[in-house]
């Protein structure tokens, strides 16, 4: 039930990459195409100024501290703060800095639920508040979506998936793409669902700089987060599942996207029948590429209204033979400049899982949270 609920509450090519999680033997990144980026700037870290030395008893305190907050991670980071350098050649250790409240969530969508920050490990990143004045060029500028999860005929609950504007992140903006998903109230009371999921996606070359998710479902807990570490050449982050964490950590030598930015990657091309998507996905302590095939053309009607749209099949391609994972997933996109998702379906074991769009609105600089 927990990967099945999870695979409409992604939506989109979220919920392809979350199908695809588990152990397999991808094809390596070098043998398929990277995300096609210009050069970016190296991700610099931030050094504190105007700042007093530190006394020796001040160093080791602050070292402690800082130590034994990120071995709990039960509250999310906010920056980075460098370590005195060692007497050695070697390249200064980063110490993690906690903050003590993320970024808050606003409503939009009339009676909208939102999600409880409280009790989660968020990513490094959840702390920054996005800039109202930065000014949004991509298709998803100020966009908010609304959708309805049903199973067969069903509604099982509601998600929603939003652009919540520009953060800087050392030097480099990124727009902050958040869903939160909520079961609904009759299905609470036996499989209560209250997900988030966070990415930030560099605004420029549409690659990711980080992910988040922390997942409510039932008696399942689980809270990770991941930071893309171009300059390092390595991703890295921490897994929490039923209060125990463990690191995560991996090499990196091309540009990639997470599951949520995959979405908006390819919501960032030109799609066209018969020609195919192939990119490089990190989800957890793996990475693979992602298919994804442009099928055809469908008016598709939904609540929010009827969409000429495309049809999108994400798939997973390993040693060297394209094969499907999990079931039969698909997409609709609109057909126009904004590639919005206003469908998804999924076949499961008995009958289908399906995301429809409710409402939406964007082009609104209100919108952004």
């Amino acid at each position: 039930m927990h990967k099945i609920f999870c695979l409409a509450l992604m939506l989109a090519l979220s919920a392809a990459c979350r199908t695809a999680s588990q152990p397999t033997t991808a094809t390596p990144a070098s043998a398929i195409p990277a995300v096609q980026t210009e050069t970016a700037e190296p991700l610099q870290t931030e050094k504190p100024t105007n700042s007093a030395p530190l006394t020796q008893a001040e160093e080791k305190t602050q070292k402690t501290t800082a130590s034994e907050i990120q071995k709990t991670s039960q509250e999310p980071i906010l920056s980075v703060a460098e370590t005195p350098a060692p007497k050695t050649d070697e390249q200064p250790k980063k110490e993690l800095v906690f903050p003590a409240i993320p970024a808050p969530d606003q409503a939009v969508f009339e009676d909208e639920e939102l999600i409880d920050f409280s009790d989660r490990s968020l990513h490094p990143f959840a702390g920054l508040v996005p800039d109202k004045q930065a000014p949004q060029s991509a298709p998803w500028a100020y966009e908010q979506l609304k959708y309805g999860i049903y199973y067969t005929f069903i509604k099982a609950g509601t998600a929603y998936i939003r652009n919540r504007g520009l953060v800087n992140i050392n030097g480099r903006e990124a727009y902050l793409l958040q869903t939160t998903a909520f079961s609904a109230p009759v299905i609470d009371a036996v499989f209560k669902v209250r997900d988030i999921n966070q990415s930030w996606l560099d605004a420029k070359d549409f690659y990711s700089l980080g992910y988040g998710q922390s997942v409510r479902e039932g008696t399942y807990l689980r809270d990770e987060w991941v930071t893309f570490d171009y300059q390092g050449k390595e991703y890295k982050g921490l897994v929490n599942k039923k209060k125990n964490s463990r690191p995560v950590q991996g090499p990196l030598e091309i540009k990639v996207v997470d599951m949520l930015s995959s979405l908006y990657y390819v919501r960032s091309q030109d799609l066209k029948v018969g020609q195919d998507l192939v990119f490089d996905i990190v989800n957890r302590a793996k990475q693979y590429p992602l298919l994804v095939k442009v099928l055809k053309k469908e008016k598709v009607k939904t609540a929010a209204g009827t969409f000429n749209t495309i049809l999108v099949e994400p798939q997973i391609r390993g040693e060297g033979i394209f094969v499907s994972k999990g079931k039969n997933l698909k997409v609709w996109v609109t057909d126009d400049e904004y590639k919005m998702p206003v469908k998804m379906k999924v076949e499961v074991f008995i009958g289908s899982v399906s995301a429809e769009l409710l409402e939406y609105q964007r082009q609104e600089s209100a919108n952004i949270l």
